[in-house]
C-alpha cells in the first residue's frame, strides 16, 4: 500500500525514473503551460553543511517550491543557481553538488515573489503545506533552467512571456518564437517525449555503445521484442511540443541502426459509456443482479439472458492456473473481491515505471476502468462481496498503461508484457470513437502482437482480446481501429438485455464474437468491484464485454491448456450462437454455412459450448497457418469521383499447387492506398467466389479528413471457412452527392489467411442450437430466410428488384416492406411497449392486434423519409437524436414505433 498511501498524501519521493510526473499534468487534452527562463551562471554562494537538507533550514529568507508527485521538495534560498547545483532528486537524497542554492526569486523574476504566466497565483508555498494534484511542479536540471509545469493551459500567445519583462530581443526568446511559428500542423497535435526507440540488430553491447557515444541513456530492452531498445537523450528536455528532428536523423543515420524513432504521446480512449437455483449458488449480494450469468429475464418477452457459463462451473472448471493481465489504467489489486486473485508477476506500471499498478485517485474516480474490468474476470466467489467473476479462480494482473502519455513503446510494453506467463490479455480501449479517427499499432505495437502470437504461452501463442469501441452514436465503424481490425486480436462487441445492439456499439467486419453489456438507459448493466473497495451495478460499454469474453476464454484454458491461439479462434466462431440475436437485422450466411454479422460476428458466446468442444479427448486442433497473396501486377492508380464507381475484379488460385495454398479460409484482408478528398464518403465491399457479401468500410459522415488510407488493412472474417478460389470483387463507392469529392485508389492487394486442409470440426455443417432461443418473436417463423441476408449475387439481386415492385392501390409501383417474419416481430415489440404503458394504451381497440395494414404504412413511411439505401438501415437507424431522446420509451424499434404512433394519432 505504500504507493497508494503516496499518492493520497501527495508525498515528494525520488521517482525510479523521469516517467513518475504526475500524469494528469500532460493530458492530451490539455496541454500544460510550458515557461523557460534562462539562469545565466553565477558565482557559487555559500554552501550548506555537510548532510544539511533543504528542508531543515527552517529560517530560510524565502519561501519554499514543493515539487510534484515523485519530486523531492526543493528549496529556493540562496544568491545563485550554479550549472548542475540541483537535479532530479534520483539518487534520493543530498549530495555534494545539492548543497548549493537556487538564486533568490527577487533576481530572478524582478520582485519579491513570481506570477504563474500571467495569472494571480504565486510561484511559493508556505513549509509543510500538502499539495493537491494538478497544481504547478517545479523541477529543477542542471542546465540552468527552471521548468514551471502547470496543469491549466494557456491562452494562444508566442511562447516567450518574457517579452514584456525586457526579453524581447533575447537570442532564446527569438529562436523559441521562430520555432513556435514553424511547427508543422502534424506535430503541433503531437505531444514529444524525451524518448527514442531504435531496432539495433547488433544487440546490448551496439546498443549501449551507441548510447555511450551519441549522449543517450539507454533505459532497456522495449518488453519483449528483440533487439528494440529505448532511449533517453541526456541533453533534451523530458517533453518537447516538436519533434528533436536533428537527435532523430543523427541516431537513425547510424549504420548500426536499423530504424528510429522519437515517441510521442497517443490519445487512447478507454470503451465504456460515460454518463439449488442459480440464486443460492453464491452468498455474494450482488450475485442475483448478475442477469448475463443466469437466466433472470424480467419479462417473458425478454430472450433467455444467459452465457451459458454455470454448467460449466458445474463440471468444476472455474479458471484455475489461467493468467489474465488487464492492460488499462490500473488496478486496485487489494480490493476485498480480487485480492486473493491478484498475481504481482502479471502487474506492471509502464506509466510511472515500477511494479505497482495501483490506480491514482482523484475526486472523479477517473481511474476506475481497469478494476471494473478486472472484477469482473475475477471476483472471488462466496465472499460476501459485490459479485463473480466469469473465472472466479483465475489469476488476474494489471498493466498501468493509460494514465499518462500512451507512446508505442508503453504500448509495446504492454502488448508483450511477461508472454510466458500471461495467457490472456484484455484491453477496452482503442484510438478515440469520435467517428473521424483512423488510427492503429504502431510498429512496434505490431511487433509486439507478433512476438506474441509467435512466441507467447511458450510458442502456443497469446490471447488477445479487445474490445470492439463504442462510437455508434458518433457514426463510427471498427474498421478504421487497427487493434480490433487486426487478425491477432479477438474483437467482442456489446449486446443488451433486449438481445439486441446498443446505440454505442460499432459495426465492422472484424468482430468476431458477442458478450453482453448495457443497453438503453432503461436496461440493466454490468456488476464488478470497483474503486475504494467498493462495488458497482453500472459498468457499461464493450468496455465491459471483452473481459466477460476473457472470462469465458480462461474457462477453455483450464480445461485445454494446450490451445493456441488459432484453435481460440476457431472455437469462437464455431460455437457462437445466432439464434439470441436473431431479431437484429443483418444476419447472412456465409459459403461456409455459418451465420455471420456485422454487429455481432458469429454471434453470442456460449461458455459451455466452447469449452466442450475444447475437450482435449477431442479437439483435433487446427492445420498449420497459410498465408497467399494475392495482387495484380499490372494495375495502373483508378480515379474515384463522387456518385461513381470503382470495381476490381480479382481472379486467384488461391496459390493452389504451392506450399502456401489454401482451402479454407480464416481471415481476409485487403490492404490499399486510397487517396481521397474526403474520406467519410468512401464505401468499399468485398464480395467472395461464394457470393458472400461483406462491407469493409461504410461511411463515416464525421470523417472529413483528406488523407485517405495508406497501407490500411481492411480484414474481415465474414468468409471464415470458404474455398478462396475463384474471383473475388471489390467496389468502391462515393454516394454523397459532393461533387468536388475526388481522388484514386493508388495500389492494393488482397491477402489470404487459412489452411490447405479443412480442419477436422469444420467437415461437418455447423448445426446451430437453441439453447438460448428468444422465447416469443421467434415462434411461428418457418424459413430461416425472413431474418438471413441472401448473398448478393446478380441473379437474386435481379430477383429481389422485381418482388419490390408490388403495385398499390393508385396503381403506382411502391416499395415491399420487410419480411412477414419482421413485420410479426415489430408488432410484438409495438404491444410490449403497450403493455408496459410506455405508449398510450388508448390507441388500440381493446386488446385486439393492431391492423396488419398498419405496419405496411409505417414501413412504407420511414421508406421514404429515409435516405438511405436499404431497408435495414431504414428499419434500424435508431441512433439519430431526433427519436433516441426524445421520446418517453427507449427501444430498439423506436422509429419505428413513433411511425405508428404516427398513424394512430392521424385516424383520431
Amino acid at each position: 500500500m505504500e504507493k497508494a498511501e503516496r499518492r493520497l498524501a501527495w508525498r515528494a519521493s525520488p521517482p525510479p525514473s523521469l516517467r513518475t510526473m504526475d500524469s494528469s499534468q500532460w493530458s492530451p487534452g490539455k496541454p500544460p503551460c510550458l515557461l523557460l527562463l534562462l539562469l545565466p551562471a553565477a558565482p557559487a554562494a555559500a554552501s550548506s553543511p555537510p548532510g544539511s537538507s533543504p528542508e531543515s533550514e527552517a529560517g530560510s529568507e524565502s519561501g519554499h517550491l514543493t515539487s510534484g508527485l515523485g519530486f523531492r521538495r526543493l528549496d529556493v534560498s540562496a544568491a545563485s543557481l550554479p550549472p548542475s547545483s540541483l537535479r532530479d532528486g534520483a539518487g534520493g537524497g543530498p549530495g555534494p553538488e545539492t548543497e548549493q542554492r537556487a538564486t533568490r526569486e527577487e533576481a530572478l523574476h524582478r520582485g519579491p515573489r513570481a506570477r504563474v504566466c500571467g495569472t494571480d497565483r504565486v510561484a511559493t508555498r508556505a513549509e509543510g503545506i500538502p499539495r493537491p494534484p494538478n497544481k504547478e511542479d517545479f523541477v529543477f536540471t542542471d542546465r540552468s533552467l527552471l521548468f514551471l509545469l502547470l496543469s491549466a493551459p494557456l491562452p494562444p500567445r508566442p511562447p516567450c512571456a518574457m517579452a514584456r519583462r525586457g526579453w524581447a530581443g533575447h537570442p532564446l526568446c527569438v529562436a523559441v518564437a521562430l520555432l513556435w511559428a514553424a511547427a508543422s500542423p502534424a506535430q503541433a497535435g503531437r505531444q514529444f517525449v524525451n524518448e527514442w526507440a531504435a531496432e539495433i540488430p547488433g544487440g546490448p553491447e551496439a546498443a549501449q555503445a551507441i548510447a555511450r557515444e551519441l549522449e543517450y541513456e539507454l533505459l532497456g530492452q522495449i518488453g519483449s521484442l528483440e533487439n528494440h531498445y529505448l532511449f533517453r537523450h541526456q541533453s533534451h528536455p523530458r517533453r518537447s511540443r516538436r519533434s528533436a528532428i536533428l537527435i532523430t536523423k543523427r541516431l537513425s543515420d547510424d549504420h548500426r541502426v536499423s530504424w528510429a524513432e522519437q515517441q510521442y504521446g497517443k490519445k487512447r480512449s478507454k470503451r465504456s459509456v460515460f454518463k439449488g437455483s442459480a440464486e443460492n449458488l453464491f452468498n455474494d449480494p450482488m450475485w442475483n443482479q448478475q442477469w448475463y450469468l443466469q437466466d433472470t429475464r424480467m419479462t417473458q418477452s425478454l430472450p433467455k439472458l444467459d452465457l451459458h457459463v454455470l454448467p460449466v462451473w458445474q463440471k468444476g472448471i472455474t479458471g484455475k492456473g489461467v493468467v489474465i493481465t488487464v492492460l488499462d489504467d490500473g488496478l486496485e489489486w487489494n480490493h476485498t473481491d480480487i485480492y486473493s486473485n491478484y498475481d504481482p508477476e502479471a502487474s506492471y506500471d509502464f506509466s510511472d515505471n515500477d511494479q505497482d499498478p495501483f490506480p491514482r485517485y482523484d475526486p472523479t474516480n477517473e481511474n476506475k476502468h481497469g478494476t471494473r474490468c478486472a472484477g469482473e474476470i475475477a471476483m472471488q466467489a462466496n465472499n460476501l462481496k459485490c459479485g463473480v467473476g466469469v473465472a472466479y479462480n483465475s489469476k488476474v494482473g494489471g498493466i498501468r498503461m493509460l494514465d499518462g502519455i500512451v507512446t508505442d513503446a508503453i504500448e509495446a510494453s504492454s502488448i508483450g508484457f511477461s508472454p510466458d506467463h500471461v495467457d490472456i490479455y484484455s484491453a477496452s480501449w482503442g484510438p478515440n470513437d469520435d467517428g473521424k479517427t483512423v488510427e492503429g499499432p504502431g510498429r512496434l505495437a505490431q511487433k509486439a502482437f507478433e512476438y506474441g502470437i509467435k512466441k507467447g504461452r511458450k510458442g502456443k501463442g497469446s490471447i488477445f482480446v479487445w474490445a470492439s469501441g463504442n462510437g455508434g452514436r458518433q457514426g463510427d465503424n471498427c474498421d478504421c481501429d487497427g487493434y480490433t481490425d487486426s487478425i491477432y486480436t479477438i474483437s467482442i462487441s456489446s449486446a443488451s438485455q433486449q438481445g439486441l445492439s446498443p446505440w454505442y456499439a460499432e459495426k465492422c467486419s472484424s468482430t468476431l464474437a458477442t458478450a453482453y453489456s448495457s443497453g438503453d438507459y432503461t436496461d440493466q448493466k454490468i456488476i464488478s468491484a470497483d474503486l475504494h473497495n467498493e462495488c458497482t451495478s453500472t459498468h457499461t460499454g464493450t468496455s465491459a464485454s471483452a473481459p466477460l469474453a476473457a472470462g469465458i476464454f480462461a474457462l477453455a484454458l483450464e480445461a485445454n491448456p494446450n490451445l493456441t491461439w488459432r484453435d481460440m479462434q476457431h472455437l469462437v466462431v464455431w460455437t457462437s450462437e445466432f439464434d439470441p440475436l436473431a431479431n437484429n437485422p443483418g444476419w447472412k450466411k456465409n459459403g461456409a454455412g455459418l451465420m455471420v454479422n456485422s454487429r455481432f460476428g458469429f454471434g453470442l458466446l456460449n461458455a459451455k459450448a466452447l469449452v466442450d468442444l475444447a475437450d482435449p479427448k477431442s479437439w483435433k486442433g487446427i492445420p498449420e497457418k497459410k498465408e497467399c497473396i494475392v495482387r495484380d501486377s499490372s494495375f495502373e492508380p483508378r480515379l474515384l469521383k463522387a456518385s461513381g464507381e470503382v470495381a476490381i475484379e480479382i481472379p486467384t488460385t488461391a496459390c493452389e499447387g504451392q506450399e502456401n495454398a489454401i482451402k479454407s479460409l480464416e481471415h481476409v484482408q485487403f490492404e490499399a492506398t486510397i487517396e481521397y478528398s474526403r474520406r467519410g464518403d468512401l464505401h468499399v465491399t468485398l464480395t467472395s467466389p461464394s457470393g458472400t457479401n461483406t462491407v469493409l468500410l461504410a461511411e463515416r459522415q464525421r470523417d472529413k479528413s483528406p488523407n485517405g488510407f495508406k497501407d490500411w488493412d481492411f480484414m474481415s472474417v465474414h468468409t471464415w471457412g470458404e474455398d478462396p478460389t475463384g474471383t473475388w470483387s471489390l467496389k468502391i463507392v462515393d454516394l454523397s452527392r459532393r461533387m468536388q469529392n475526388e481522388g484514386r485508389i493508388v495500389n492494393w492487394k488482397l491477402i489470404l489467411h487459412g489452411t490447405s486442409t479443412r480442419p477436422e470440426h469444420m467437415k461437418k455443417p455447423r448445426i446451430y442450437t437453441s439453447y438460448n432461443t428468444v422465447q416469443n418473436d421467434r415462434r411461428g417463423v418457418e424459413k430461416m430466410t425472413d431474418f438471413v441476408e441472401e448473398h448478393t449475387t446478380q441473379e437474386n439481386l435481379n430477383e429481389k428488384t422485381k418482388e419490390a415492385e408490388i403495385p398499390s392501390s393508385d396503381g403506382k409501383t411502391k416499395e415491399r416492406p420487410f419480411s412477414d417474419a419482421m413485420i410479426r416481430l415489430l408488432q410484438n415489440a409495438f404491444q410490449s411497449q403497450m403493455a408496459s404503458n410506455q405508449v398510450s394504451k388508448k390507441r388500440l381497440n381493446g386488446n385486439s392486434n393492431i391492423p396488419y395494414e398498419h405496419f405496411q404504412q409505417a414501413l412504407e413511411k420511414l421508406n421514404r423519409a429515409s435516405q438511405l439505401k436499404d431497408s435495414e438501415e431504414s428499419l434500424y437507424n435508431d441512433y439519430v437524436d431526433l427519436f433516441y431522446n426524445s421520446k418517453p420509451y427507449k427501444h430498439r424499434d423506436d422509429r419505428l414505433l413513433q411511425a405508428l404512433v404516427d398513424i394512430l394519432n392521424d385516424e383520431d
